[in-house]
């Protein structure tokens, strides 16, 4: 159950929006054997979101956010075999709910011959659910993984140009970054896992045809991806007595 307001309002060049919202959700899981525990969880946050638009040659982006999320019953009570990643994958039913904060800049600009854009953000989470390996064990023979959380800061952004000397040809880069790591954590254990390394994507295309008829935007493109080295990944992750407890 939730509920919502937004409003918008336009001063000179700029658009300005916001909005407030509240949630409540209450979660009960039946037991199955020795699979599921029953749980019985209520959760509820409130959050909202402001931001502002700029009209011109150059188009500004800002937006501060409070986000919330709750567990997923995967997160909760899974204790089994994941047929996809042939991980032993332990849920943990005493997680609590994700908050954050997140910091949004675009700026975007548009002419003849170019047209460019660039994305900024900054995200601080609290109690960020993320999936770890335990080290060393393993459970009917599978690597076992379980959910635990810790605070989380991501900051990243992307940038891409696009140049068109012709209408018809456009050379089009993409490069995105993303740094994801845990707070108050040693080097080994402080990056965040499943972060994307560094990617540039690269795209040189001409439309032979665009006439609006049968065979409207035929293009020949010619396209390159390069995933750079993640150097930024969770080697080690200190093992705690609860992880442990909930096992076995």
């Amino acid at each position: 159950m939730g509920a919502f307001a937004t409003v918008g309002l336009k001063i000179d060049n700029w658009n300005i929006s916001a909005g407030l919202r509240y949630d409540n959700r209450n979660l009960h899981s039946f037991k199955l054997g020795d699979v599921f525990e029953k749980i019985s969880r209520n959760f509820s946050g409130l959050t909202g979101s402001v931001g502002a638009t700029s009209v011109g040659d150059v188009a500004i982006k800002l937006n501060l956010a409070r986000g919330f999320r709750t567990p997923t019953v995967g997160e909760l009570a899974s204790n089994g075999v994941h047929e996809g990643t042939i991980q032993y994958v332990i849920g943990n039913k005493e997680l609590d709910p994700e908050y954050s904060w997140q910091i949004d800049l675009g700026l975007d600009y548009t002419s003849k011959l170019l047209s460019t854009q660039l994305s900024l953000f900054a995200n601080f989470i609290d109690s960020f659910i993320f999936n770890h390996k335990l080290n060393g064990v393993k459970t009917e023979g599978y690597d076992t993984y379980q959910y635990t959380q810790g605070n989380a800061r991501l900051l990243g952004g992307e940038f891409s140009i696009d140049f068109h000397p012709v209408r018809k040809l456009h050379f089009e880069n993409t490069f995105s970054y993303v740094n994801a790591v845990q707070a108050h954590q040693p080097k080994d254990s402080k990056y965040l896992p499943y972060t994307p390394a560094p990617r540039w994507t690269y795209e040189l295309n001409y439309t032979f045809i665009n006439d609006g008829k049968v065979w409207d935007n035929t293009y020949a493109a010619v396209s390159m991806e390069c995933n750079l080295r993640q150097n930024h990944f969770m080697r080690q992750m200190r093992q705690r007595r609860q992880h442990l407890r909930i096992l076995y």
